[in-house]
């Protein structure tokens, strides 16, 4: 007959089970507060691993965090890289280069034409007619004296003399309208005073019948715009190119005040007969109540 096999597991389970179950007999009441001992040190050591997990997540997330800033240090520093490399500098410099050509090749598409000469300001009319005068060889010294004011250049021949004024020169901006034979008698009593042996009158636009009646057989000549284009296309073509250079930088349209020599305002009349018509004003005012008529620009 086969012996009854033991299980020892059991065995060893049912034994602890009683060495447990001892002190609770015997003592009940010490073995109550030992239990709440141990209730007690499990839940401290809970919360204590709690505690630390807690720290160590909050850790973790701030590496994460710094990982992530490190990243983006990293890109943006690529990215400066990149902007202060080579090749990024050859590419502005390309795009500096094309701006460059780009405003050469609409300068350089500025040719001398009456269209051109009508878009001058008064004072760059000026300065062209003296520009002009200057490219022949005389020395031309502008007056200054304003938008109406007399003579505007004085014109000095070595040949003639280094002291005494050669001719006189009037400049008169105007397209639209005709010059009257007034403007130009007056020019030459002023040459007969200052005892000159040429006087020139200069305009965009033309001469009534009248002024060019009066000017005939005399020492003064009446030059057109479109004269004086042809004058400046029989100039040498470096002498014009330098010429339609200094005339066209910057700002050559809007009209320059005749007494403070600014640019002036295009303002609206807000009373008398004219309101709501366009006038320059001078960007000074109240300072400077000087005032020009508006035209409009040629195209």
């Amino acid at each position: 007959m086969a012996r009854k096999r033991k299980n020892k597991k059991g065995d060893l389970y049912g034994g602890v089970a009683v060495l447990i179950a001892i002190p609770f007999i015997l003592d009940p009441e010490g073995s109550k507060n030992i239990v709440i001992s141990f209730v007690q040190i499990f839940i401290l050591i809970f919360v204590v691993v709690a505690v630390l997990y807690y720290l160590f997540k909050k850790k973790s997330n701030i590496h994460s965090s710094s990982k992530t800033s490190s990243d983006r240090v990293w890109r943006e520093t690529k990215k400066s890289v990149f902007i202060n490399s080579p090749i990024k500098r050859t590419l502005q410099k390309e795009m500096i280069i094309s701006s460059e050509n780009l405003l050469h090749e609409k300068t350089s598409n500025k040719v001398w034409s009456i269209d051109l000469v009508k878009t001058l300001e008064w004072k760059r009319f000026e300065e062209l007619c003296a520009g002009y005068f200057t490219a022949k060889g005389y020395k031309a010294k502008l007056s200054r004296k304003g938008a109406d004011g007399g003579i505007d250049i004085y014109l000095y021949k070595e040949s003639y003399s280094e002291t005494k004024v050669f001719g006189i020169v009037q400049c008169k901006a105007w397209s639209s309208s005709k010059v009257g034979v007034k403007p130009v008698r007056e020019l030459f009593g002023v040459m007969t005073a200052e005892k000159a042996p040429l006087a020139i009158f200069m305009t965009l636009g033309e001469y009534t019948k009248e002024a060019k009646e009066f000017a005939e057989g005399k020492a003064l000549k009446l030059l057109t715009g479109e004269s004086l284009v042809r004058l400046i296309k029989s100039l040498p073509e470096n002498k014009q190119d330098e010429l339609l250079k200094s005339v066209t930088h910057g700002d050559y349209t809007t009209p320059s005040c005749p007494s403070c020599d600014v640019k002036m305002i295009k303002r609206t009349s807000g009373k008398g007969r004219d309101i709501g018509s366009f006038f320059w004003g001078c960007s000074n005012y109240p300072r400077c109540k000087s005032t020009l008529t508006f035209k409009e620009s040629v195209d």
